[in-house]
């Protein structure tokens, strides 16, 4: 390589690292003896880290999140164990960032059903993935992202009323009936130092249908 050439490539690279000017991210560039190809640079477009970031307001859940109640007579309340009655219906949430005071629910797909059930019922991992007894699923039908309205009591089946596939809440979820094939996605719980409810983490898997 020329002088001239390995001079405008140290230049193309120092270029990049500094503001990834369209000169550099076209093409080919040879720096030391390395080849930079476009598109394995982080930030570069069509990369994972060139998406834009998420407004908080539309973020999925995020760990340290409250869940907020958006109906009935509590609504606006952060939700805490003693708001549920075990065994009864939902209760419909959304998750809160409480440093903050975002509500993420410009994000459809964090709908969220939070109820209350007796531990000593649930299967080994949901209860671990629960706070007081409380759970807290996805609203969204695994088969087609119909929200999900139905509570079968005695079964402690969700049911989506578009198809009717149920959801049993004592296996995390797992599918019992209908069309769907994929258990409904959970956010694993737990209280803060306030009492409330809040996500130890994300949902376990992306809320709505699988991809086909």
């Amino acid at each position: 390589m020329s002088t001239e050439s390995a001079g405008e490539a140290r230049d193309c690279a120092a270029t990049a690292m500094k503001s990834l000017t369209r000169r550099c991210m076209v093409g080919r560039v040879v720096v030391g003896g390395a080849l930079l190809t476009t598109g394995v640079v982080a930030g570069l477009p069509g990369s994972a880290e060139a998406a834009k970031p998420r407004k908080p307001d539309r973020m999925f859940t995020q760990p340290g999140d409250r869940l907020q109640l958006i109906k009935g007579e509590a609504q606006g309340e952060a939700l805490r164990p003693d708001m549920l009655t075990t065994g009864a219906r939902p209760v419909e949430v959304f998750p809160l960032d409480p440093a903050s005071g975002v509500l993420r629910r410009r994000n459809r797909l964090n709908r969220i059903l939070a109820l209350r059930l007796d531990p000593a019922e649930m299967d080994d991992q949901t209860r671990a993935r629960s706070a007081e007894g409380v759970l807290a699923f996805s609203a969204l039908c695994t088969h087609r992202a119909c929200t999900i309205k139905s509570w079968m009591a005695e079964e402690r089946h969700l049911r989506c009323h578009c198809h009717l596939s149920e959801f049993a809440a004592l296996s995390g979820g797992s599918v019992r009936g209908g069309p769907a094939r994929r258990q409904l996605p959970m956010v694993p719980l737990g209280l803060d130092g306030e009492g409330f409810i809040v996500a130890l983490d994300g949902f376990t898997r992306k809320p709505g249908p699988a991809k086909t």
